[in-house]
């Protein structure tokens, strides 16, 4: 029988010839079987450590189960601009020493500008990015789809890219970026293992790709 994520990979991306298929969930997504997530062909996933200064309460379990269903595990934060930079920053940290080692950089998730200018945002966000390379040794990424990464004024290509952009073939990149590492394409995703919609994801390369990606960066 075709796994239920198998099913949703039948359109070929001509953009990236060679990916793998990866979910990304928080506690919006409630308890998860992630022995029966990995049988359905899931390679990596990012599990939401907090929304800001507000924990994840999934996140241990779901990183935990990761790493017991053979899943390459990653973490993300939805970034605040409105709250402190090094604060969130040390909260991820700190849940991902408590948690256990990741396969992927960390994630700064920039979804909004929170009410804030692009100035404080760029400014919070370079001090989030330098602060999590310095105390992990690993470059973090950055998460963004072509419309909301304008609040970044093109000054992020720096930054390894995970895109968010639906229903097309190939993603649209934010200005600054010349080619994307993760793309999620769909936020309407169904797996077995995950009860309702889950977002659905493709990472450009190998597993040798994949496990490159987490070196250290200094």
């Amino acid at each position: 029988m075709t796994p239920l994520f198998a099913l949703a990979l039948l359109p070929a991306l001509t953009c990236a010839p060679e990916r793998l298929p990866g979910i990304d969930v928080s506690a919006y997504q409630g308890a998860i079987d992630w022995r029966r997530v990995h049988a359905a062909g899931v390679v990596f996933a990012f599990a939401r450590v907090s929304d800001g200064l507000d924990a994840d309460s999934r996140f241990a379990a779901n990183f935990a189960a990761m790493r017991r269903a053979h899943i390459k595990r990653g973490a993300y934060q939805y970034f605040r601009a409105s709250e402190d930079a090094d604060a969130q920053a040390d909260l991820a940290i700190r849940a991902l020493r408590h948690a256990g080692t990741a396969d992927i950089p960390l994630v700064a998730d920039v979804e909004t500008d929170d009410g804030e200018t692009r100035e404080v945002l760029h400014a919070k966000l370079r001090r989030w990015l330098a602060r999590v390379e310095k105390r992990t040794h690993r470059r973090p990424l950055i998460y963004t789809s072509p419309s909301l990464g304008a609040i970044l004024d093109g000054n992020f290509g720096d930054w390894p890219l995970w895109v968010a952009h639906y229903d097309v073939d190939c993603p649209a990149l934010p200005d600054g970026w010349t080619s994307w590492t993760f793309w999620q394409h769909s936020q309407t995703g169904r797996i077995d293992g995950i009860t309702g919609d889950v977002d659905l994801d493709h990472f450009a390369g190998t597993k040798k790709d994949l496990r490159r990606l987490n070196r250290r960066s200094r």
